[in-house]
């Protein structure tokens, strides 16, 4: 999902694509500087009790590595932030991520007293690279604001405000502001780093730490997307599109050309504080995602009201406005299906944590645990998928074409929690003896709370997020 226009020949007519760019660096920066140096201070503390001379020479040259890679991978993130776009692992990027995974992998399943000291140094390279980064944008945002005219009377920025951008062959994009959109966006990536941090280094019990890894891991997880809605006047189309990590991301194509009304509709007995907006036609409603439509109150002055989404889709479509009040009864078909999805979100969560809290863990940290912790990332999203449209079968379905080609994240994930299940058996011949079972339910166990309390979050994650449908 790229925010700069996919036709050379298409023109910016009105609005600006990232405004507020770099007042989104200063809170990234802050989150970088502070997760890179907690993380590196454990790591080294970790190192200097063994008092080992030669490893820490071999984590000064991962640190200085580090840097030069977090100064190089900001500038990328400066433009991310100049375009108001989703973050796009480069090929280079991947393939050193995978690279780098597999020696942890290596790691771990050699002897649990090495594996310590060899996990302390890893960390070492990705702390060194938040820090680069979070230097090098609080390097380019001083250089940024020194050229620019002091003259100039400061703008007034408001995280809330939508940015509209419209173009020459009549497409608006509206997006949240990058003052809004991109600290949640990279801040999520340094929970899912914490996540894995927690399970490999700290010093806890195993089912505290399995809860706060896979607790901190599902929900930057699906805090990691952008959305952003792209009005197609000529055709009569609204596409929205969800932008996210392995399975999060969605896409949707709504033919206006049905709706005549865009109507905000408030819970009378909430007295008018819950409000949901929905395209209205002669026999049919949809029902925008309640992320795209959390807006602030009127009430608030700092508040432009012009540049909100209500009135942009009101313009473009030619629909009419239409504000009511409904009870309970006449807003079951939205108040049902989301109720629902929270009530089996909090549910999955409950029994994860039940299961963490209550059956033996692995006592030690393996290489098996750590391609389970990929895994269940990987299959969650889509297993939450599926019972959103259990629970809430009106969900509209994605319209994000699935290459047949391509592998799907979840089977690669399925396959991933295969390996680690028969990899945690010592003796590969008996597979199917009861002893070999017994060694490997810790792990089970594991993995079956790991995918709960995911599959939860990514539900509640997915309410917010999926449009609902509704035949009047």
């Amino acid at each position: 999902m790229q925010v700069l226009p996919s036709h050379t020949q298409r023109q910016l007519v009105s609005g600006r694509i990232g405004w507020g760019w770099r007042q989104a660096t200063y809170p990234i920066s802050v989150n970088f500087i502070f997760a890179g140096l907690a993380i590196l201070a454990i790591a080294i503390a970790r190192l200097l009790t063994k008092g080992e001379l030669e490893l820490l020479a071999i984590t000064s040259m991962v640190l200085v590595c580090g840097l030069i890679i977090g100064i190089y991978t900001a500038k990328s993130v400066v433009e991310v932030c100049r375009q108001n776009s989703n973050y796009l692992f480069s090929r280079s990027q991947l393939l050193g991520i995978a690279t780098y995974w597999l020696v942890l992998i290596a790691v771990l399943g050699g002897s649990p007293e090495n594996s310590k000291l060899f996990v302390a140094i890893w960390w070492v390279l990705p702390a060194a690279i938040f820090t680069g980064i979070a230097a090098s944008l609080s390097l380019q945002s001083s250089r940024f604001k020194s050229t620019t005219d002091r003259k100039q009377p400061p703008e007034k920025f408001n995280a809330e405000s939508l940015n509209v951008v419209t173009y020459s062959d009549r497409t608006v994009l509206v997006s949240p502001s990058a003052i809004g959109q991109q600290p949640r966006q990279f801040n999520s990536l340094v929970l899912i780093v914490f996540g894995l941090f927690c399970w490999t280094m700290l010093d806890l019990s195993s089912n505290l730490r399995a809860i706060a890894a896979i607790v901190l891991t599902a929900s930057g997880l699906t805090g990691f997307f952008t959305w952003q809605a792209q009005l197609h006047s000529p055709e009569k189309i609204l596409q929205i599109k969800f932008a996210g990590l392995w399975g999060i991301a969605a896409e949707y194509l709504i033919d206006i050309t049905s709706f005549s009304m865009l109507s905000i509709v408030k819970l009378q007995e909430a007295g008018g504080e819950l409000s949901w907006m929905q395209l209205t036609g002669n026999n049919r409603d949809i029902t925008i995602p309640l992320v795209m439509t959390n807006l602030p109150s009127p009430a608030e002055k700092d508040v432009d009201r012009n540049d909100q989404l209500d009135k942009t889709l009101r313009d473009e479509f030619h629909l009419a406005k239409q504000e009511t009040e409904r009870d309970s009864l006449g807003l079951a078909n939205v108040l049902l299906p989301q109720g629902a999805g929270i009530l089996a979100g909090t549910a999955f969560i409950l029994v994860g944590i039940l299961l963490l809290l209550i059956f033996s863990l692995p006592s030690k940290l393996t290489s098996e645990s750590a391609i389970a912790w990929l895994g269940v990332c990987l299959v969650s999203p889509a297993i939450a998928r599926f019972f959103l449209q259990l629970v809430a079968p009106n969900s509209l379905q994605s319209d994000r074409p699935q290459p047949n080609s391509r592998l799907h994240s979840w089977e690669i994930g399925s396959a991933m929690l295969l390996v680690s299940a028969f990899l945690s058996s010592q003796s590969m011949g008996k597979v199917l003896s009861l002893g070999v079972l017994q060694q490997s339910l810790p792990l089970i166990n594991l993995i079956c709370g790991w995918l709960c309390i995911s599959v939860g979050i990514c539900l509640l994650a997915f309410v917010r997020r999926t449009p609902l449908w509704h035949n009047n």
